[in-house]
């Protein structure tokens, strides 16, 4: 009789990750997709044996349906994997049915719940932004009154810079939680903002947000290896501010980033292993953004996933270490190989944003073709793309990336100006 075929089972990602894993990684992985995904997706669907279609709402039965897939097409799962904040409850569930290693539901929900991770940091004494809950009108001048000016206000449970905004004045706060409840009472996506229970109290992420104080400073990410009680950092990135775009956007990753400090490295491993421990991570692929303000890092997020958006492609072509595989690699148990950090070139990875709402008549990037330092560049718009602008819709604006090696003589914000300039945007408002 044979034996099952081992799958990763990749968890409620979307369809043009599903396209790079197959391409990269035939036969190895069964992604459990949103049905609505799929509709809507341009790529190719996979054969039935490698995707499980369903609502992904109701853990219970997607458990269920799985469980039965495995037998209907004699498939084992070897491991569970996920690569977005919005589906990483399910993955959890699913890992727990399936007895496999994965971040606790528990742990997920600390992570998720930007206020709840900033609770235990700060009762663990792990330097973060002040944090309290918006619930209604009354806790705003409250919590007003206990923060300091400027503050920013986002959802408790988002991701990216979705609905982020600064503020300095109460009449700046009044007129974005206003904003942010409007968008999240109707938003699409279910999954990213629920209601959910931790203890005894019942968070509801689409009225209930989040303020915290504004810290100054420049803003990294990084993805990192925790094991019991070893930290690996496997990359940092500096984030260049999109200043012309919604707050919290980046127009650039620099990869390798270099944090100040002789010993900020050993110090940044030695943070950011309390800060995952104590919101309840024992073995994970994380994820974390943060700020060094005056040599010291203060932690805005973590969460048990990889970095995406250009992070991957960015990291690949930097040291060749590719964060899909890794993904994979961690979830099966299989040994990992981490490039050293002598051997990566330091590279750019540019967002492409559109510089205003409406339809997509012309792009061109075919300048960047005679341009030394572009190394690669993914345009995802075409003729006839819509693109719709912040606070109606985060996603749309970004139209692809562009990756280039860095001039000494020349800062990175004005080498980013140069090549948007060589790219041909023609958008019909």
């Amino acid at each position: 009789m044979p034996m099952p075929d081992p799958r990763v089972v990749i968890v409620g990602t979307t369809a043009d990750y599903i396209d790079a894993v197959r391409n990269s990684y035939p036969g190895r992985a069964l992604f459990v997709t949103a049905t609505d995904e799929r509709s809507a997706a341009k790529e190719p669907a996979p054969h039935p044996q490698e995707e499980l279609l369903c609502n992904l709402e109701d853990f219970e039965k997607v458990a269920s349906f799985l469980n039965t897939h495995l037998l209907q097409w004699k498939l084992k799962a070897a491991g569970v994997a996920c690569f977005d904040c919005e589906s990483l409850e399910l993955a959890a569930y699913i890992a727990g049915k399936l007895s496999l290693p994965f971040p606790s539901p528990t742990s997920v929900a600390n992570c998720r719940n930007k206020f709840l991770s900033k609770q235990i940091w700060q009762g663990n004494q792990i330097p973060c932004p002040r944090a309290e809950v918006i619930r209604g009108d009354v806790d705003i001048s409250e919590t007003m009154a206990r923060l300091h000016f400027p503050a920013i206000i986002k959802p408790l449970t988002g991701s990216g810079s979705e609905l982020v905004f600064k503020c300095n004045t109460y009449g700046e706060v009044k007129t974005a939680v206003e904003i942010i409840r409007t968008r999240l009472a109707n938003h699409q996506n279910q999954r990213m903002y629920r209601r959910f229970k931790h203890g005894k109290t019942i968070f509801n992420s689409r009225s209930e947000l989040l303020m915290e104080t504004f810290i100054e400073g420049n803003e990294f990410s990084c993805d990192f290896l925790i094991d019991g009680n070893m930290l690996q950092t496997i990359r940092i990135a500096a984030k260049i501010p999109a200043i012309d775009q919604a707050t919290g956007t980046t127009l650039a990753y620099v990869v390798p980033g270099a944090i100040p400090g002789v010993l900020a490295q050993e110090q940044l491993n030695r943070l950011l292993l309390r800060a995952a421990r104590v919101l309840g991570l024992k073995r994970s692929l994380g994820m974390a953004d943060f700020i060094m303000h005056r040599d010291k890092a203060y932690l805005l997020e973590l969460t048990p996933r990889p970095g995406g958006d250009c992070l991957p492609p960015l990291i690949r072509a930097s040291s060749g270490l590719d964060m899909i595989g890794l993904t994979m690699d961690f979830a099966e148990g299989k040994p990992l190989r981490i490039p050293e950090k002598i051997s990566w070139e330091k590279l750019v990875g540019m967002r492409i944003f559109a510089e205003s709402a409406g339809i997509v008549r012309h792009i061109d990037a075919s300048r960047l073709k005679q341009d030394n330092s572009v190394r690669s560049y993914v345009l995802k718009a075409h003729s006839g793309y819509r693109v719709k602008y912040p606070p109606e819709d985060y996603d749309s604006r970004l139209l692809g990336y562009v990756i280039f090696k860095p001039r000494q003589e020349q800062s990175i914000e004005s080498h980013c100006r140069e090549i948007r300039s060589k790219i041909k945007i023609e958008i019909e408002e």
